[in-house]
């Protein structure tokens, strides 16, 4: 569902993929061949401070991406959003991987390629290097990622830029099962 709010509509590129079921609401941008999974809801309700996802970025399914009055969200290209994340007014860096259940809260900076561990809590104002592991909540950086785990992370957006792709081309809404009584 794509919502207008106060005047505030979503721009989506005509490339990017919205499941039926995601929300989208207000002062919103979504880069070329982006993806927002089933049941992810992405609120932009604040008129001076803008959500901005990148070029084939995956907001996957359940997260939810928020805007507060203490600034924008701003999520670079090719950033993968792992299942039930939580992001609020913070800057997310090309090619990073936010991690399953991980929340991002406000003010926090997450570097190029940097990867959030599932379930870690980013605290308000954290500054996490780039290509560098954090994980706790509160998240600390653990170390650098390099070798076979930076390809990991800065490869990952590449494979739900293809099933958008597929989903784009091939999905339908089926009628409700309980209408052919």
């Amino acid at each position: 569902m794509i919502l207008e709010f106060e005047g505030m509509r979503p721009k989506i590129h005509p490339t990017a993929w919205i499941a039926p079921n995601a929300v989208v609401i207000g002062n919103v941008e979504i880069g070329e061949e982006s993806s927002v999974w089933f049941g992810a809801v992405i609120r932009g309700d604040e008129r001076e401070h803008v959500i901005r996802i990148g070029a084939r970025t995956s907001v996957q399914d359940n997260c939810v991406v928020h805007v507060s009055d203490r600034g924008p969200t701003l999520i670079g290209d090719d950033v993968t959003i792992g299942h039930g994340a939580v992001l609020e007014s913070c800057a997310i860096g090309r090619s990073a991987l936010i991690g399953m259940n991980a929340v991002v809260l406000q003010r926090a900076q997450i570097g190029e390629s940097a990867l959030i561990a599932a379930g870690s809590v980013v605290g308000e104002g954290a500054d996490i290097p780039a290509r560098y592991l954090a994980a706790g909540a509160p998240a600390k950086v653990k170390r650098e990622v390099d070798g076979p785990a930076l390809r990991w992370v800065t490869n990952s957006a590449s494979h739900y830029v293809e099933l958008s792709r597929r989903y784009l081309a091939e999905s339908a809404p089926l009628p409700d099962p309980s209408s052919r009584q």
